[in-house]
Formats: C-alpha cells, sequence, structure tokens
C-alpha cells in the first residue's frame, strides 16, 4: 500500500467508521426511549332535515374555502394549541425527562420558539384527503405522558371545530337578521309610498277609475254612431227646417264634447286643470311593482332567517374519533440500527465522493 491509501484509509476510518460507531455507542447507551401514541379523527356533520329546505338557494348559506379537517392540521401544528397543551400538561417537563440524553431530550430552558420546533417533531398529524382521515401520532419519553398528550390534542381539535360550527351559525344568523330587517324597512317604505299616493291624489286604483272612463267614452261612441246613422236617415227625405234634424245635430254635437272631454281626462293634455290619468296610472303601476317586490324579498328574507334559526338548532359540526389514544408498552423510537445505518450510508458517500474528487484531480495533473 502507498502512502495516498493509508491516508484514505484513515479518512474512511474519520468519516465512516468512527462517526457510526459513536454514534451507536450513544443510542445504545445513552438515547431514551420514545413511546408512541396514535389516535384518528374525522370531521362530521350531522343536520336535520328543516321545514324551510324548499327554500333551496334562495335561503343562501356559508360555505368555508377550505376544510374543517385542512384548519385542525394546521392547528395542531400551531403555537397556539401547544400553549394551551403545555398549560394543562407542562410540555418542558414532559419533553426533558431523560436528563442523560442530551441530543433527544428538549432544553428545559429553551425558548417558545424551539419549544415549537420540537412540538412539530414529535406531535405529527397525518391527513389523507381522499377519505377525509385525520391520523395522529405522538412521541413522548413515557407511554402515559404520550397518550396524554394525545388526548389533549384530541380535546383541543374538538373545541376549535365547536368555535368554528359556532361562529359560522352565528354569521348566518346575523346576516339572514341583517337581511330581514332591510327587506322589512324597504316594504314598510313601499306601503308608505302607495299611501300617500292615494291620499294626495284621492284615488284608490287608477287603473281602474281608468278602465271605467275607457268604457264610458266606447258608450258615447256607440251612441254617437247611432245618432249620426239617425241623422243621415233623416237627411235628403225631410226639409231642413225639420226639428228632428236639429235635435239630432245638437245630440251628436253633446256626444263629441263628452267625448273629448272623457279622452282629455285620460291624457290630460287637452285640459291643463283635468286629472293627468295616464301619468297616475304609470307611477300608482310603479308604486306596485315595487310594492309587490318588497313583499316577495320580505318573504324570501323571512324564510332564510327561519332556515337559518333551524340549522342554527339543528345542525352539528363535530369530530368523529375512529381510534382513541393509544397506550404504548414497548418503544418505537428511536430506531437505533436503522439510524446507525443511515450514520454510515450517509459517511460512506461523503468518503466516496472526496476519493472520486481527489483522484478526478490527480488524474489532471
Amino acid at each position: 500500500m502507498r502512502p495516498r491509501h493509508w491516508w484514505l484509509f484513515a479518512l474512511f476510518m474519520a468519516i465512516v467508521v468512527l462517526p457510526t460507531v459513536g454514534y451507536g455507542w450513544y443510542l445504545f447507551t445513552k438515547a431514551a426511549d420514545q413511546y408512541e401514541s396514535n389516535a384518528g379523527f374525522s370531521s362530521r356533520t350531522e343536520k336535520t332535515p328543516s321545514p324551510f329546505d324548499f327554500l333551496g338557494a334562495l335561503a343562501g348559506g356559508s360555505t368555508s374555502s377550505s376544510s374543517d379537517m385542512d384548519i385542525v392540521f394546521e392547528y395542531i401544528r400551531s403555537q397556539e394549541l401547544m400553549n394551551r397543551v403545555d398549560a394543562k400538561l407542562d410540555l418542558r417537563k414532559i419533553f426533558s425527562k431523560p436528563a442523560n440524553d442530551p441530543l433527544m431530550r428538549f432544553a428545559p430552558d429553551g425558548s417558545i420558539e424551539d419549544l415549537l420546533t420540537y412540538w412539530q417533531s414529535m406531535v405529527v398529524p397525518s391527513f389523507d384527503r381522499s377519505t377525509g382521515l385525520m391520523s395522529l401520532t405522538v412521541w413522548a419519553f413515557d407511554p402515559k405522558d404520550a397518550q396524554n398528550i394525545a388526548t389533549e390534542v384530541l380535546a383541543q381539535s374538538t373545541a376549535i371545530i365547536n368555535e368554528l360550527s359556532k361562529t359560522a351559525q352565528a354569521d348566518t344568523t346575523r346576516y339572514a337578521q341583517e337581511n330581514l330587517a332591510k327587506s322589512e324597512k324597504r316594504m314598510a317604505a313601499a306601503q308608505q309610498a302607495m299611501a300617500n299616493f292615494r291620499v294626495a291624489n284621492g284615488i284608490l286604483d287608477p287603473a281602474q277609475q281608468m278602465s271605467g272612463t275607457a268604457q264610458v267614452v266606447n258608450t258615447l261612441v256607440q251612441q254617437m254612431a247611432a245618432a249620426q246613422i239617425d241623422l243621415d236617415l233623416l237627411s235628403g227625405t225631410v226639409p231642413d227646417s225639420d226639428p228632428r234634424l236639429a235635435q239630432l245635430n245638437r245630440r251628436i254635437s253633446v256626444i263629441q264634447s263628452r267625448i273629448a272631454a272623457e279622452q282629455a281626462k285620460v291624457g290630460g293634455l287637452s285640459d291643463p286643470n283635468a286629472p293627468n290619468y295616464a301619468k297616475l296610472v304609470t307611477d300608482y303601476q310603479n308604486l306596485t311593482m315595487e310594492q309587490d317586490f318588497s313583499q316577495k324579498a320580505y318573504l324570501t328574507a323571512l324564510g332564510a332567517y327561519d332556515q337559518a334559526i333551524n340549522d342554527a338548532q339543528h345542525q352539528t359540526r363535530y369530530l368523529a374519533t375512529y381510534l382513541q389514544p393509544t397506550l404504548a408498552q414497548t418503544s418505537t423510537a428511536p430506531q437505533r440500527g436503522l439510524r446507525m445505518l443511515l450514520t454510515a450510508l450517509v459517511g460512506l458517500l461523503a468518503w466516496s465522493i472526496g476519493v472520486m474528487i481527489y483522484y478526478a484531480l490527480r488524474d489532471r495533473r
């Protein structure tokens, strides 16, 4: 063997063998056993059929951009949940139990950010979007501690789901109530406008009065046609001094005047003092349309409010636990053999890369 071979062998011992042996010694003599607790749950929604379901989309509703389980997943990894669990179980004490394990244990004097990082490595949620099931894995240095942490995480997750449900119900009810109040004001304003119109014009229904005027005009037109026929029959057969001709002419003239007067009432164009029935009917139709629309909007808002109240009383969102937090009997971590193997593989990879670089540089000289 040449000197460079001895150097490569020494480098192999320093990078691969010694770290693997040293880390193995630590794992088998100092590393504390970790126990695993598993839990599983999913979000469920129970909804009692509502008598207002026939309203369908008219009643509206609230939707969320993300599912409940997405919220719970992020909540489990959050500092807020960690603080709540810490306030009840004292996480610093639980995670710093093994005094002889400086690498795996949590330093009691660590900052809140350090505790959050350690929490996220010891409490691991996993969410399957295809099934909607959430699995939770918790590690601790005592099996009972792991189970207690998993139980508390499950309780806090249930609490946040209940808070989301109450908030959604309160928002839906509040929006429906505000919409109902607006509809009530609009309907009251439409009714008041109709009452003011009737009082100001002294007319209950201009359309009916206009219809009556049209019937009068039709009757007058028929009478004028009959008088004109009688006049035509007498003309040429009796002298012009016959009093019947003068009477018929007088009748036709009166009927024409009356027709003009009635038509002026309808249009209000020839006589400025005549009531403008056409404009009154247009205004009345607009008021009637606004009143009908406001009444329908009020009925829709009232149905939506009743449905929101019914949903708030009967609809329930909760976490359904399909796997209660387990209590371990044997440790599952650290996986000593696997960790030693990974350490050896990483060292061997680093040593191999170093050797390849060395020979590549040597061959170029």
